[in-house]
């Protein structure tokens, strides 16, 4: 079994990667247009952000504390490796580059699949059928439901072809 210190820096390592995360969604909030009512469209995704940057501060926070609780044997990393951290870290950066340069749609089902494979599913109905239903899920909730801002993509805009899911 690991030492509590490589808890420690695993506590570390997902602290830097929710921010960055909820630093780019900051970024991201700013691009949805503000308006007139005290509770706008950018409101909730805001939120969230800062919600995903005061909660990485926290948890580096509490590692630097030495407040991380024991090692127990169901503790996700301790069998981890470097390749399958890099690979998780990976699938955040498709997230970011698929979102920008095809557009949420495409992000969503693309990390879905890409996730489900770097946890060892390979059935491949599981695989695309659970992207699918997942990101027309999302598509629903977000855009549609919470009519958040659905920006095009930069390479490609699938926004034609997802609207018909919101009804815009």
């Amino acid at each position: 079994m690991s030492s509590p210190n490589h808890k420690t820096k695993v506590e570390y390592g997902a602290s830097a990667i929710v921010l960055l995360i909820g630093i780019f969604f900051i970024f991201q909030a700013f691009t949805i247009d503000a308006s007139r009512e005290a509770v706008g469209p950018r409101t909730m995704p805001l939120a969230l952000a800062v919600s995903l940057v005061i909660g990485s501060l926290w948890l580096a926070f509490r590692a630097f504390a030495g407040n991380v609780g024991d090692i127990t044997d169901d503790y996700g990393f301790v069998e981890t490796d470097i390749s399958r951290i890099l690979t998780v870290i990976g699938c955040g950066l498709l997230f970011v580059f698929v979102f920008w340069g095809f557009g949420y749609f495409a992000a969503i089902f693309s990390t879905y699949i890409a996730m489900l494979y770097t946890f060892g599913v390979r059935h491949k109905l599981w695989m695309i059928g659970g992207a699918i239903i997942l990101a027309f899920a999302f598509q629903v909730t977000f855009m549609g439901v919470m009519m958040l801002n659905d920006p095009r993509g930069a390479i490609l805009d699938l926004r034609p072809l997802t609207n018909w899911i919101t009804g815009a």
